[in-house]
């Protein structure tokens, strides 16, 4: 298995080591290649149980050439394996090289292809030069990859428009007994978050995530309402955040957080009454967590997660980029107790029965021995 460099906590990384475990448990011998690792910042109760070969190259320190850099993994690693499995851009590079070289075959993990195909901010500047070239080279090294698997139809529809492939939707797990079982009172003791009505939006900050949004939604509310309260867990720079809520005089009732523990990530998301994501992403496994801690979740319906959302039933899909209708939905939970339970309820049921880690890593299982059987 190919990843990128393990240098910290995203979903990502948590993807492809929980599946290296799983796999490890069905009787497989998995060992997983990187160009740098981070044991302390990158799940180190994750790390130490799997095998993990540090391939480095001298532009790793470089950042304008780290993407090169992925491509001596491909040039260096062994031949002992049945079957390539790499994750994330531009593990797809490293892939290529290793596919030449050792004949076997590929199944990409293709959580998003690379940014510049559909972001076009992304071209701008000295990126005018270097992306065209990058281009190219992916699109040849994604020739040669022989499965390609994604974890929604919104990564679906990009892969074939950049790639023109076909792609398999296989959805990730989640560790449903950690964030169910958690509590939250220490949270919420300690952050006086008693007797408030608190929203959670988990991920990395990023104009893509939106934090934005929540932040403003936050605003409409607290024009009726006193004891709404936001928590914005996740790295990232935040200074933009700070700045609107000081802007819309609402920076006392958002507290900025950046957990970096599993153990108290849970406690965070117990100690919330509606999660929150309106963020314009392919998966989303911040959803899935808050799902997991029975969580009504408020999902937008640019998220990858909104497909395994029903309306009423097991969660609220919202127009995109739409923060008061992002905030009617949260007052209609806020005056609706019993269904804001239910949601909760009927959203711990779906994970619990769709999405466990052992579940995702059976159905890649059946697509590795599918590929080298075609191979």
């Amino acid at each position: 298995m190919i990843h990128t460099p393990l240098t910290g906590r995203g979903g990502g990384e948590r993807q492809i080591l929980r599946l290296a475990i799983e796999l490890q448990k069905l009787g497989h011998e998995v060992e997983v290649f990187t160009n740098a690792v981070n044991e302390k910042a990158c799940y180190p109760n994750l790390l130490n149980k799997v095998t993990i070969n540090v391939i480095s190259h001298p532009l790793v320190r470089f950042k304008p050439y780290r993407k090169i850099a992925i491509i001596n993994i491909g040039r260096n690693m062994p031949k002992r394996f049945d079957i390539i499995n790499n994750h994330n851009f531009p593990t797809e590079w490293a892939a290529f090289f290793a596919k030449v070289r050792l004949k076997i075959p590929v199944v990409w993990m293709c959580n998003e292809p690379p940014y510049w195909f559909w972001r076009p901010e992304q071209r701008e500047g000295r990126r005018i030069i270097n992306w065209p070239l990058y281009e190219v080279f992916d699109k040849i090294a994604v020739k040669y990859i022989d499965k390609i698997v994604v974890l929604s139809r919104v990564a679906e529809c990009l892969v074939r428009k950049v790639y023109n492939r076909s792609s398999e939707i296989v959805r990730s797990g989640v560790d449903i007994e950690l964030f169910h079982d958690a509590s939250g009172g220490e949270v919420r003791k300690k952050y006086g978050l008693e007797n408030d009505f608190v929203l959670l939006h988990v991920g990395y900050i990023d104009t893509r995530r939106r934090q934005s949004d929540s932040v403003e939604a936050l605003y409409h509310l607290s024009k009726n309402y006193d004891n709404v309260k936001l928590i914005l867990d996740g790295s990232g720079s935040r200074e933009a955040l700070i700045r609107l809520s000081e802007q819309l005089g609402v920076r006392d009732k958002v507290l900025f957080l950046r957990t970096t523990d599993d153990k108290e990530l849970a406690k965070v998301y117990a100690a919330s009454d509606v999660f929150v994501f309106p963020s314009q992403i392919t998966w989303g496994l911040a959803t899935i967590e808050a799902m997991a801690a029975g969580k009504s979740v408020i999902v937008s319906k640019k998220a990858g997660t909104s497909e395994i959302i029903q309306t009423g039933v097991n969660g609220i899909i919202v127009g995109h980029a739409k923060p008061e209708e992002l905030a009617k939905a949260v007052e209609l939970l806020m005056n609706n107790p019993k269904l804001c339970k239910k949601l909760g309820e009927n959203a711990y049921e779906y994970v619990k029965n769709n999405l466990s880690w052992e579940k995702y890593a059976r159905t890649m299982e059946k697509i590795f021995e599918q590929t080298i059987s075609k191979n």
